[in-house]
């Protein structure tokens, strides 16, 4: 995934903290502008997307201090994600192109494997709307196969 959302701050902008709402059902990490009213949603943290033993309000609040403290050096940075080892790793990167194994990036979560995209948990996509990653093929020996419930 090439890095597409931007959060920086080249140019005179109102001040922004990022918050987790532990509260929702998903968790969810908002971005808050300064002079808005409304929040702006960033992650959805729904179980399905995650690891088993992962927190999903851990996940959230971690998330939200990560971005904060990456926002407050007032550095641009991207957002990006990389499918390594069987899973999404999602980091800041400094500079487009840039990967999550790049020496500058800031690791900020991975996600389970079963889902082909961190889309889903960026656009808060319901479980049974999101792609699905294919699992292991599996081959039925040679002959037919018929199982035990079907009557015909």
């Amino acid at each position: 995934m090439n890095p597409r959302t931007t959060l920086s701050q080249n140019s005179p902008k109102p001040a922004m903290t990022f918050v987790c709402a532990g509260d929702r059902k998903p968790p969810t990490t908002y971005a808050h502008i300064e002079g808005e009213v409304n929040l702006k949603p960033l992650m959805s943290w729904r179980s399905e997307y995650l690891f088993p033993g992962d927190s999903a309000i851990e996940l959230c609040q971690q998330t939200a201090q990560k971005l904060q403290r990456q926002y407050d050096k007032q550095q641009d940075y991207l957002l990006a994600g990389d499918w390594t080892n069987e899973r999404w790793k999602v980091c800041l990167v400094s500079q487009q192109g840039e990967g999550c194994d790049s020496r500058n990036s800031v690791y900020l979560f991975s996600l389970n494997s079963n889902y082909q995209s961190m889309r889903c948990l960026m656009e808060n996509i319901e479980p049974l709307q999101c792609p699905r990653s294919r699992g292991q093929l599996i081959s039925i020996p040679g002959g037919r196969y018929r199982p035990t419930w079907w009557p015909f």
